[in-house]
């Protein structure tokens, strides 16, 4: 296993924590097992329903809930009352797509989703069935997920032909993501479920981790480019795996990484930055707002 990993090798794991500030697990082996068991979630009985189906029902983690300091901005909470801690950023992408498609909106969105792998999702999608906000008359289930789940991480790996694999081969991501939309489609039989890809995060192999109001810092990040068409491609695959629509957010940001000189041109920012959002490492308000116009314009 040690001659796996590389001088190259880790350098590209070096890039790929630094590129996406998300969490990196790697499972190494040539064959992954089987989904593993989906836990019960302790739902509350009777369950407190919303006001029937909602239209459009997000989940992503937290480059999409972006719940970071309030301010004048403020947080929503969240939606169901047994997940106290999935507030959500009161502008951020879901809410601003779903006010421009005019579709009502289940933000299920939580910093953190992915870091109990396979679970934390399924989980949250039960939540979201069992409160009413998935059921006829939902139109579009979209999903940023994978960042903070190792497994997806592994057919990244696969991606970078680290590790072997196949586009058309079941994964443990690409089953997760089939476990959920298998219980969308028999709850809301006529959702399109639809993936999205991540923001560019660094560009041409560089990392601006720390800017000032006119000045951007450029790091060298060999292999980041790379690393992050690959995650782009996980998801990818993953869609076509599943028969659900892909919308590409990596390729139409990118330019807008954390080195883009304009301020108003840093869709993502690093760890310190005059643009950041309402978190660090993670979209700003540009960002926010562009890549909900790239995710409404896709499900038009």
């Amino acid at each position: 296993m040690k001659k796996l990993f590389s001088k190259a090798i880790r350098s590209a794991a070096v890039a790929t924590i630094a590129t996406l500030s998300l969490g990196l697990g790697a499972g190494v082996a040539n064959a992954q097992p089987a989904l593993p068991e989906i836990p019960n979630l302790p739902i509350p009985s009777p369950v407190p329903h919303g006001d029937g189906p909602k239209q459009m029902v997000v989940f992503g983690d937290s480059f999409t809930a972006n719940a970071g300091k309030s301010g004048p901005r403020g947080l929503a909470p969240a939606v169901a009352p047994w997940l106290p801690n999935c507030a959500t950023d009161m502008e951020n992408w879901p809410k601003i797509a779903a006010a421009d498609l005019n579709k009502t909106l289940g933000d299920w969105s939580c910093n953190g989703t992915g870091g109990m792998p396979v679970a934390q999702l399924v989980a949250y999608v039960e939540s979201a069935i069992a409160y009413g906000d998935i059921g006829p008359g939902t139109e579009k289930v979209v999903l940023m997920y994978g960042g903070m789940d190792a497994f997806q991480w592994v057919d990244v790996a696969g991606e970078m032909k680290i590790l072997p694999g196949d586009a058309t081969n079941p994964t443990i991501y690409r089953d997760t993501i089939r476990h959920v939309a298998d219980r969308v489609r028999a709850v809301a039989p006529g959702a399109e479920i639809v993936l999205a890809s991540y923001p560019e995060f660094a560009t041409d192999d560089q990392l601006c981790l720390v800017n000032f109001a006119d000045r951007v810092n450029p790091i060298p990040t060999p292999g980041a480019t790379d690393i992050q068409r690959a995650f782009r491609d996980s998801i990818k695959h993953a869609a076509e795996y599943n028969n659900a629509k892909f919308v590409d957010v990596y390729e139409a940001t990118i330019g807008h990484g954390t080195c883009a000189p304009r301020n108003e041109d840093r869709w993502v920012t690093g760890a310190i930055d005059p643009v950041s959002g309402p978190m660090p490492n993670h979209p700003t308000v540009h960002g926010e707002y562009a890549m909900a116009r790239i995710i409404a314009d896709a499900l038009r």
